[in-house]
């Protein structure tokens, strides 16, 4: 088994999980042996999780980076989507970023503050729209009782 991902076939994605935030080359070299693996088919989806801690250092240019490799990810593998887990806010926040800069891509991607969540979207990713409710919402708080 591989230290960083495990392929779910029945589920259909890919998990990575890291133990420190990788490097853009490290992220992209991962990525590539996951793609060559006997198990993993075109269309399968991400799951990028890491272990709590720290906030990330990702810098724009990083974020700018991720989201080429990932088109060029597509453009071999199909359309596809990531979910990405933020354990803090500032995680949470890049993801959101990388999220909405993935807009008009072959991507689609979905920042999220739990692991079940993301795996939940995985199910069936859609993009997020702000005016329309989809599991899970972004801030049930503010959703009202009826939708609770």
């Amino acid at each position: 088994m591989h230290p960083v991902y495990r392929i779910d076939v029945a589920r259909r994605f890919v998990t990575l999980y890291w133990s420190e935030f990788p490097s853009a080359a490290r992220l992209r070299e991962v990525v590539e042996e996951a793609v060559a693996d006997s198990e993993f088919r075109p269309g399968m989806n991400f799951l990028w999780n890491r272990k709590p801690g720290p906030a990330n250092p990702a810098s724009t240019e990083y974020l700018r980076e991720m989201l080429y490799s990932l088109q060029m990810l597509a453009e071999r593998v199909g359309p596809h989507s990531w979910a990405i887990v933020g354990h803090n806010p500032a995680d949470f926040g890049k993801a959101r970023v990388l999220e909405a800069i993935s807009d008009g891509t072959k991507v689609t991607i979905r920042a999220f503050k739990s692991a079940g969540d993301a795996e939940e979207w995985l199910r069936n990713p859609v993009r997020y729209e702000g005016n329309i409710v989809h599991f899970p919402a972004r801030i049930p708080s503010l959703m009202g009782p009826l939708f609770a």
